[in-house]
């Protein structure tokens, strides 16, 4: 399904996780000029969403990569999209807009050059037009990597206040390893 949204892509499955009933797919798109790590059967599983979630009982998750990344040098985004695309089922829970998730217990870094040790979920941002929400398809939401800074921003604030100050910075969803954080660390219990 979501292959027919790109224009001259390729395919290729990664993973395949029987446990869960999901497949991790590497799209590769010449127009435009992306790379997609993202689930393909997630959407399986009904989330038991609370009340004015409905539109999230059936989600795909994704990793949006600049054209130059090489899977075969950094692949933590297929390691990472396979650990966090099990939670939801095996914990019996869901994810919605501005969960968080760390990486690892305790929290660590998730490459020697990105430098973050969380990620939150978000509503596509940069991809918002090529994944509107359509009547009996999956809601696909973006797994964004964020510093140990912004995830305590987002826990003393909000996500929504978060995600306003990625969009002041012209931050979206796409893996930036060169990116800062939005959140500064407090002087004095100022910002």
């Amino acid at each position: 399904m979501i292959h027919n949204i790109f224009k001259n892509a390729t395919l290729q499955v990664l993973e395949t996780n029987q446990l869960y009933g999901f497949e991790i797919i590497h799209l590769i798109s010449h127009d435009p000029k992306l790379q997609l790590i993202y689930t393909n059967g997630l959407s399986g599983y009904t989330q038991p969403v609370s009340e004015g979630n409905e539109d999230l009982k059936h989600i795909e998750l994704y990793f949006l990569l600049p054209e130059y990344w090489n899977l075969k040098v950094t692949d933590w985004p297929v390691t990472w999209m396979n650990r966090i695309a099990q939670i939801p089922q095996k914990n019996k829970t869901w994810f919605g807009v501005g969960d968080t998730i760390p990486a690892g217990n305790p929290p660590a870094y998730i490459d020697d050059k990105l430098k973050t040790s969380y990620f939150i979920i978000s509503k596509p941002i940069q991809l918002a037009e090529t994944f509107v929400k359509k009547e009996n398809q999956p809601q696909f939401l973006a797994v964004i990597p964020i510093f140990k800074k912004e995830f305590d921003f987002k826990m003393q604030n909000s996500a929504t206040i978060l995600f306003n100050k990625f969009k002041e910075k012209g931050y979206s969803e796409l893996v930036d390893i060169y990116r800062t954080p939005v959140a500064r660390k407090r002087f004095m219990g100022v910002f």
